[in-house]
């Protein structure tokens, strides 16, 4: 009903035209002809690089609108998203891409009508034109390159007391652009151990297509490799990231590097004479220099009088330089010198070198007590790999830190008990296994010096306990399996000190 009271005569108080001002009921009706618009249209991924994406990533589309928004309708990759409203005027859809997404840029479509229905302009682009590539193909297949040793003495697949770090090689595809920015890392790995990753992620730039790129490990980081010791292999390989993180392992390098770490000991170097007088020599004697080495070494050079002679292995390990006696030699005392003595590994018989302004010495020392050392001395204590022998007590060959052994190694003891394994601060700490003198052995984790974790108990008898230990007894679950098969689950309650 209309209130007679709100009728405006126009033309006289009664005339036919009038306005309605207001309804009784309180509606109206209001026209709305603005188109609504998008104010702001982002997009990001979580991607590391956050223009990009890969299977897996998700993609985030947030938007403003000019006015409230009723109807929305998104599609991502031609694909129907849900939405979530912040208000009435802001609102945002997610999207994680899948095996069927096709690479390239990321196309999205956003449809909209405001609460009278009014259609905005069908939004296909950001604001800001930023644009999202999906990329899901990995980077081809490769074979991790050359593994150089480096510093000191340098001998193919081998690394030394002598050398201070390692060169991978790895080459980069030339013609796959979505490798810059992208990175590579390095891998190691020693016998049956994990890989372990041994550099830090290094950046691909555009110069590095169609090349080998080079990238140097520090002794530090080699000498720190999980199971690094004498007569260990280590395996090398590299992994590629694209720029949009899809990565592909390399297959390990041709090359791999034993560890040699042990000093050649020259003995019985002697001199004598052919003539009668074995300590005494004339014009035309011979005059013979003969050593003897523990292990095969590469060819030393003498120098007598001047006169150059490559020493000659005629026997085993003893090795012979001769010098005929002349009339120009010079009365008295024969001198003679030599060039360093090296095993074939690259490790020198007496070697000091220098690094960083710090001396490294390669040494071996005995102590009045009848203790010996030969190894890595710096810092004024014994730091890296090196052997110690305890007189009356054994010997310890493996890693050091700060004169404690540190890192893997293996102690033999002279009652031959053996541990091979982890330690630290000169207990036995992580993996790692002890053959008692009797026959027992014991395999699994330690801490502080005490069995403590996971582990394996073999008594010589052939009774097998494998379960859980702390403080170095059996405690908790585990499971005693009897040299006749059979197998009994137990729980430790409390075992003898």
């Amino acid at each position: 009903m209309l209130d007679s009271q709100e009728l405006v005569d126009r033309e006289g108080r009664y005339g036919s035209k009038t306005v309605i001002i207001n309804t009784n009921d309180g509606s109206k009706v209001t026209l709305d002809k603005t188109i609504p618009t998008l104010v702001e249209v982002e997009l990001t991924t979580n991607n590391k690089n956050s223009n990009y994406a890969s299977v897996g990533d998700e993609l985030v589309l947030k938007a403003s609108a000019s006015e409230g928004i009723v109807n929305k309708k998104i599609l991502i990759n031609g694909k129907l998203v849900n939405h979530t409203d912040l208000t009435a005027k802001q609102f945002y859809a997610s999207y994680v891409f899948n095996n069927s997404d096709n690479d390239g840029i990321v196309n999205f479509e956003i449809s909209f009508s405001d609460s009278s229905g009014n259609k905005g302009k069908v939004v296909t682009s950001s604001t800001n034109g930023n644009k999202i590539i999906f990329d899901k193909k990995p980077p081809s297949d490769f074979i991790t390159g050359p593994v150089l040793s480096g510093g000191g003495n340098i001998v193919q697949n081998c690394w030394n007391s002598t050398n201070t770090h390692l060169t991978v090689n790895t080459p980069i595809e030339k013609s796959d652009t979505t490798l810059i920015n992208g990175e590579l890392e390095v891998w190691a790995r020693i016998g049956a151990n994990n890989w372990e990753r041994i550099s830090r992620p290094i950046k691909i730039v555009s110069d590095d297509l169609g090349k080998e790129k080079s990238i140097s490990i520090r002794e530090i980081i080699i000498e720190s490799i999980n199971g690094f010791k004498e007569g260990g292999h280590i395996d090398i390989k590299s992994i590629i990231r694209d720029i949009s993180g899809n990565y592909t392992n390399g297959t390990p390098s041709e090359n791999k590097i034993i560890i040699d770490q042990t000093f050649p000991i020259i003995s019985r170097m002697t001199i004598e004479s052919s003539n009668g007088y074995p300590s005494k020599a004339m014009v035309g004697d011979e005059i013979v220099i003969q050593f003897q080495a523990d292990e095969k070494i590469q060819k030393a050079t003498f120098t007598i009088y001047g006169k150059e002679t490559v020493a000659e292995n005629k026997e085993g390990f003893i090795w012979t330089v001769s010098h005929i006696m002349e009339n120009s030699d010079p009365e008295g005392e024969i001198k003679f010198s030599h060039t360093p003595i090296i095993d074939i590994y690259g490790n020198p018989a007496i070697p000091t070198r220098t690094k960083n302004n710090d001396a490294i010495i390669d040494t071996t020392l005995v102590f009045e007590n009848g203790n010996k050392f030969s190894g890595k001395w710096r810092y004024g204590n014994i730091n890296g790999f090196g052997h110690y022998s305890w007189d009356g007590i054994g010997t310890y060959k493996g890693n050091w830190l700060d004169g404690k052994k540190s890192g893997q190694g293996t102690m033999l003891w002279d009652d031959g008990s053996r541990y091979e394994g982890g330690w630290a601060l000169d207990e036995f700490d992580g993996e790692g296994t002890y053959y008692y003198n009797n026959g027992d052995v014991y395999i699994g984790e330690w801490k502080n010096g005490k069995k403590y974790g996971k582990g394996i108990f073999t008594w010589k008898s052939g009774n097998i306990y494998e379960g859980n230990w702390v403080d170095g007894k059996r405690s908790g679950s585990g499971v005693l399996t009897m040299k006749n098969g059979e197998k009994w689950a137990i729980r430790v309650l409390s075992t003898p000190d």
